[in-house]
């Protein structure tokens, strides 16, 4: 597996507003339009709304739907208060990733397809404690981009 480099972290908060507001306010970070998605992973299914950063410093912001009662977001957030949830990096090659993983009894609890954007998430057991996802891109990451393929499709 080849690990190109960071795609992004994602803050888990009970605020998308307030955390985005704190971190524009603060650090000059200014972020897109509120995206609701729907990720799917053995645990379950999980509505959340999200804002990405527009400068393509790499943070999206997610919050738990609050009409979705068992949400992993919900439940880290309640735990943890808001902080970092997740890392995803971006990879070469998304399929050998899965495989090399898979050798060592690693599998995703989840996949994200959206258009041209594919991500497997993988359990914090399996990293040390990190909830990690691996993303490919057909192209270099671009907050545009990942922005119009998330906001292209039906979600």
């Amino acid at each position: 597996m080849r690990v190109i480099g960071i795609d992004r972290v994602v803050i888990a908060t009970d605020s998308v507003e307030r955390t985005a507001e704190t971190l524009d306010d603060r650090l000059g970070i200014g972020f897109g339009d509120l995206l609701t998605l729907t990720t799917e992973t053995s645990g379950g299914e999980n509505t959340l709304n999200s804002v990405i950063d527009t400068a393509g410093i790499g943070v999206d912001i997610v919050q738990p739907d609050p009409k979705d009662d068992d949400n992993a977001i919900a439940n880290f957030v309640e735990e943890h208060g808001t902080g970092l949830y997740a890392i995803a990096f971006r990879v070469a090659d998304l399929e050998t990733a899965r495989a090399d993983l898979a050798t060592d009894g690693i599998e995703p609890v989840g996949e994200i397809t959206v258009g041209e954007f594919t991500e497997l998430l993988y359990h914090p057991h399996d990293f040390d404690g990190l909830f990690v996802f691996l993303a490919e891109f057909p192209h270099a990451f671009e907050t545009a981009s990942r922005m119009e393929a998330l906001g292209g499709e039906d979600r």
